[in-house]
C-alpha cells in the first residue's frame, strides 16, 4: 500500500493498493464511517465508487473533487509507481 503524497485532506486516508486494477484510481477513507475509489481520469459524479458505508457528504466530494483534478498528473505519476496489475481490464 502506497500513501498518496500528491495532497493531503485532514481526518481521511488516501492510498493506493500496491496490487490493484484498472483504471487509475485511489482510494479515500474516513476511518469507520466510509470509503470510496477515487478515480483519477473521470469526472463527475462517475469519479467515485463507494466501497463501504454511506459514502462522503457533498461537500468532501467537492473537495476530493477538486484536489484530484488539481493534481491529476501527480496522481497518474505515483499511480504508475506505487501500483503493480497483472491483468490490465477495460476501462471503467
Amino acid at each position: 500500500m502506497g500513501r498518496v503524497a500528491a495532497f493531503s485532506i485532514n481526518g481521511l486516508d488516501l492510498w493506493f493498493n500496491s496490487n490493484d486494477h484498472l483504471p487509475p484510481h485511489f482510494h479515500a477513507e474516513k476511518p469507520g464511517e466510509w470509503e470510496v475509489r477515487v478515480f483519477i481520469r473521470r469526472d463527475g459524479p462517475g469519479m467515485f465508487e463507494t466501497c463501504w458505508g454511506k459514502g462522503p457528504s457533498a461537500k468532501m466530494k467537492k473537495e476530493l473533487r477538486a484536489l484530484t483534478e488539481a493534481h491529476r498528473e501527480a496522481l497518474e505519476t505515483e499511480w504508475a509507481e506505487k501500483v503493480n496489475f497483472t491483468a490490465p481490464g477495460p476501462e471503467r
